[in-house]
């Protein structure tokens, strides 16, 4: 009885093995960068510029702005002229791979269709001022009407809402947004109050959140 039991099981067992190696790889998906990638490129002198995660804007190779949604991190690396994302996880897609490759120039040159997208515009005091939503992070610029450029006023996390006065603050108008605070060895804290500035990007102050905000200024 043992023997008409196993006998089959062996066989179904072993041409389940045979069909694994018969099977062609899975082209769509590829290994991604690990530790070693990361310590290896510290070792050639390439520098750890942050670390995407969970939720984070990030671009892709073609310069497209995406969602970051991984369990695993996203670590950015330059070198000279050189800007590099590794990918990290238990499998990368091919699109990806285990690493995105740009220049510092495709990287931080201002270019409306990969980088700067503006999300909102506003007249402040029959000022115009546009907010762009960059790589990862958001970023407050007024416009010159005599040249029509963009002057860079404040990058934060979230540029929020427009005031044109509050209590005890001497400033006005004045403008909220959200501050994403940076620990020295990497990982950031999540925002957990409002922070308030003047339109040249000074900080002037504080508030907890919007209720508290909402019963001492005036907003737009």
């Amino acid at each position: 009885m043992k023997k008409w039991f196993l006998y089959p099981t062996s066989i179904l067992f072993i041409s389940l093995i045979s069909i694994g190696f018969i099977l062609p790889e899975d082209k769509e998906w590829t290994n991604c960068s690990n530790e070693d990638d990361l310590y290896r490129y510290i070792n050639e002198d390439w520098k750890v510029d942050k670390v995407v995660k969970n939720g984070d804007v990030v671009l892709n190779k073609n310069g497209v702005k995406y969602f970051h949604i991984s369990e695993y991190p996203q670590i950015w690396l330059s070198k000279g002229n050189r800007v590099k994302a590794l990918n990290f996880g238990w499998r990368c897609y091919f699109l990806e791979g285990s690493e995105l490759n740009f220049t510092k120039k495709e990287y931080t040159s201002y270019n409306p269709k990969k980088y700067g997208d503006i999300i909102s515009k506003h007249l402040v005091k029959n000022e115009e001022y546009v907010i762009t939503q960059e790589a990862t992070y958001q970023e407050l610029w007024k416009i010159i009407p005599q040249t029509n450029e963009k002057k860079s006023i404040k990058k934060a996390f979230s540029i929020e809402r427009f005031a044109k006065s509050c209590e005890m603050i001497n400033e006005s108008p004045l403008f909220f947004a959200t501050v994403k605070e940076y620990y020295f060895s990497g990982g950031w804290a999540e925002p957990s109050k409002l922070t308030i500035f003047n339109l040249d990007g000074k900080k002037v102050g504080l508030a907890p959140d919007w209720n508290y905000a909402k019963q001492f200024c005036n907003f737009y």
